[in-house]
């Protein structure tokens, strides 16, 4: 997945700033996560999700050895608990998800809705997967955004197979 995560983290190197909000809505191995909390500064504030006990302590320990564990809020729990941690009054500058074949979309949808309305201009979400198919359901709700309101667009690494949809709040 490096090569659309390393497009992605251009992307987001233009519009994530000292003082944003960032929401990485599953740590997996933490990479996002440390990104997130380079680009925010002390400022700002990196949420990070994850359910499994091992995926914070690994990235706990990553972010102390690395000086950015003050910048990151590590919560464990999965994403779908991301709404009740982030205030309306405080827009998002960017949300990442890493999908794979058990995320439930659905439950990915409900809390992509409401980030949406809570992202600042020029702020963006990006669900990024292994398998296109992985991002069906989100891919057709994003078909259905406003274009006045929202850039979508889908990249596709033709050698690796990863795929990653990235919305823009305009």
């Amino acid at each position: 997945m490096r090569a659309i995560q390393n497009l992605a983290q251009l992307t987001l190197d233009e519009y994530l700033h000292v003082g944003d909000i960032a929401i990485d809505g599953s740590i997996k191995r933490g990479d996002i996560t440390r990104f997130l909390a380079s680009r925010v500064g002390d400022e700002g504030k990196v949420l990070a999700f994850s359910n499994q006990k091992k995926e914070i302590d690994d990235v706990a320990t990553s972010l102390f050895l690395s000086g950015l564990h003050e910048r990151v809020d590590l919560i464990s729990k999965d994403f779908t608990g991301i709404p009740a941690y982030f205030d309306p009054t405080q827009p998002i500058g960017a949300a990442l998800f890493q999908i794979d074949a058990a995320t439930d979309q659905e439950a990915l949808l409900n809390v992509i809705k409401p980030l949406l309305m809570a992202l600042k201009d020029q702020g963006m979400i990006l669900l990024i997967a292994n398998d296109a198919t992985e991002l069906d359901i989100l891919e057709d709700y994003a078909k259905t955004l406003p274009e006045k309101a929202y850039g979508v667009q889908k990249f596709s690494d033709l050698l690796s197979k990863d795929h990653a949809i990235l919305i823009q709040r305009l």
